[in-house]
This record gives structure tokens, C-alpha cells and sequence, in this order.
């Protein structure tokens, strides 16, 4: 990770001057995400997240507050965000925009135990039964609407070259019928905090949340969280289907298509590894990353259609 906003006591000082935490005691820089700075922060009244966005506008990192204040009012287990003294869901620094967050205890791990598989699928169908905010986009930033960029800018990659099939495959799969929902998109499992001693799984960084199909968001859990050697975890898969559908039952359709959104999840995440290191932020050590993840969709897309079914969705 990049860090772009380094800070200092007196910057600390500056910042917290905006919020009611008490004294700060102790600051941290942490590794995280690529568009944000994030620092843990041990204050008099409790522990927190301070986020600076580097490349949000002040629109979207209120949206970002929003949508996390209206998941806790849900009753959504997810960070809770820390209003400035005058009442706003995010402060400023350096014309940059800030988020507090309460921190969250716990661990990332990328092996998760069938039971929390089983929490997982739960807290999954739970998001999908709150309503959309009207702020969250209505597709994905980087989602099969985009994929035709890569010809602007690779014609003749192979990637490129695959990406065209690929996407005609998962085309395929794309109904009007299929039901959408508020989906976090990015369920990886580094964006999930396991806390051993509770059992708590919580889902953070809702970051790229939208409006769009809940298979979607299954077949992203999936690769984010069911990926060992590039290939998926059938039995992992199992445990969190089969948690998600007691409260949300699977459409035919959906049943259908879950093979190939996976693969879409897989594929969508390579192709913004793709662009990201190799055209929008050029990154030498990360230029290949995308393979992982387009060799994850191929693997996918070869798992006999009857088995991965029957090995995923056990029915009564």
C-alpha cells in the first residue's frame, strides 16, 4: 500500500480537534486498501479507524458515511461511524476527506471455519434484506460494462483477448429476472474481522456497495473467501449457501447463474488489476496480479455444471 498523508502529533492534534474521543494516547500507521490512508488510534474513550481518503470527493466519502450509519440503524453488524463535534459523518484534513470509525477487535485470516462460513452466509443474506439507499450506484465500477476498456488500452494483450469469450459467456447469465439487492461486491476475506473469542465475523469496507445482483455478491463471497490454489473450496462454498438460504431463498434463476457469476466475480477482479496496475497506477511488482484471478474464473468455468450444483446447494 501506498501511504499518501503521513501525520505527526501536531497533525493528530488538528484533526481531533474536530471530534469528542478524549485524549489521544497512542497512533498507528496500518496497511490497508490502495485509495485510502488509515491509521488505528488509541484515544481516553475508546479505539478507532481514522480513514483519509486520498482519491474520494467530499460527496463520496459522505455517501460512504451514510450508507454505514444506515447499516448500524439496520442492525447491520459492520464499523460505526464517529460524527464531528458539529454533528457531520465526516471531518476534513488538508482538503481531504476523514472518516473516525470505531475499531473493530479481531484478526483477518484468509481460512475461515465452517461455522464461520456459516455466520457469513448469514450477515450475506441480512445485507440483502435492507433497502438500497438511493445513493449507491446502480452498477459496478468495474463490472461487465467496463470490460470493453481494456481494448482502448491492450487490444492485442492476451488477457484482452480471453476477456472477449469470457464475457460473452457471463452475458449469457445476465436476466432481467434475477433479484438485486444492496450488495457489499467485495467480499474478500480481508475485508471480513474474525474475532476467535466471540465467534463475531464482521464485514467492513463497503467501499464499492451498490445496487445491483445478489448472485453477484454470493459468487464474490465465494471467490473471496473459498480460493485455496486458485480453485474453489466446494465444501467451504456449501456451508455458506447453505446458511444464506434460510433466510434468502435462491431463485431458479439465480441457481442458475451462480456458477457464472462466480466466475463473473473472479473475472471482474482481474480486470481491475488488469487496468489498475497496468494503466491507471502503474505498479511493476503488481503488473501480473490479474492472472490469480483470471485463472480462478477459468477454473471455475471447468467445474462440470451438475457437480458444482449438487456440490454447493444440498436440497431437502
Amino acid at each position: 500500500m501506498s501511504h499518501y498523508t503521513i501525520l505527526n502529533d501536531i497533525s493528530i492534534k488538528n484533526i481531533f480537534e474536530q471530534y469528542d474521543v478524549g485524549e489521544i494516547l497512542e497512533y498507528k500507521l496500518l496497511s490497508g486498501g490502495s485509495e485510502n490512508t488509515n491509521y488505528r488510534i488509541k484515544a481516553s474513550k475508546n479505539e478507532y479507524i481514522l480513514t483519509i481518503c486520498e482519491q474520494k470527493s467530499e460527496k463520496e466519502a459522505s455517501n460512504l458515511a451514510r450508507l454505514l450509519v444506515h447499516l448500524n440503524k439496520n442492525e447491520f453488524n459492520t464499523s460505526k461511524i464517529i460524527s464531528t463535534k458539529k454533528g457531520a459523518w465526516n471531518g476534513a484534513f488538508e482538503g481531504k476527506p476523514i472518516l473516525l470509525k470505531t475499531f473493530i477487535k479481531g484478526t483477518i485470516t484468509p481460512d475461515f471455519t465452517h461455522q464461520q462460513m456459516e455466520k457469513l452466509g448469514k450477515d450475506l443474506a441480512n445485507l440483502h434484506h435492507i433497502e438500497a439507499p438511493d445513493f449507491v450506484p446502480r452498477c459496478l465500477g468495474y463490472g461487465i460494462e467496463h470490460f470493453a476498456e481494456t481494448q482502448a488500452h491492450a487490444p492485442d494483450a492476451p488477457f484482452t483477448k480471453w476477456l472477449k469469450p469470457t464475457t460473452k459467456y457471463i452475458q449469457s447469465f445476465i436476466k432481467d429476472d434475477l433479484p438485486k439487492a444492496l450488495i457489499h461486491s467485495d467480499i474478500f476475506y480481508n475485508n471480513i474481522i474474525t474475532n476467535q473469542e466471540t465467534g463475531q465475523v464482521t464485514i467492513m469496507d463497503f467501499e464499492e456497495a451498490a445496487y445491483y445482483y445478489r448472485v453477484y455478491d454470493i459468487g464474490m463471497t465465494l471467490v473471496g473467501t473459498c480460493i485455496f490454489d486458485r480453485q474453489l473450496n466446494l465444501e467451504k462454498a456449501q456451508y455458506l449457501l447453505k446458511a444464506y438460504q434460510f433466510k434468502n431463498k435462491l431463485t431458479h434463476q439465480e441457481k442458475n447463474a451462480l456458477q457464472a457469476f462466480t466466475a463473473y466475480a473472479a473475472t471482474a477482479t482481474a480486470f481491475w488489476r488488469f487496468m489498475n496496475f497496468n494503466f491507471v497506477r502503474p505498479d511493476q511488482a503488481e503488473k501480473d496480479r490479474y492472472k490469480e484471478m483470471q485463472d480462478v474464473a477459468v477454473n471455475v468455468m471447468e467445474i462440470p455444471r451438475d457437480k458444482f450444483l449438487s456440490s454447493i446447494i444440498r436440497e431437502k
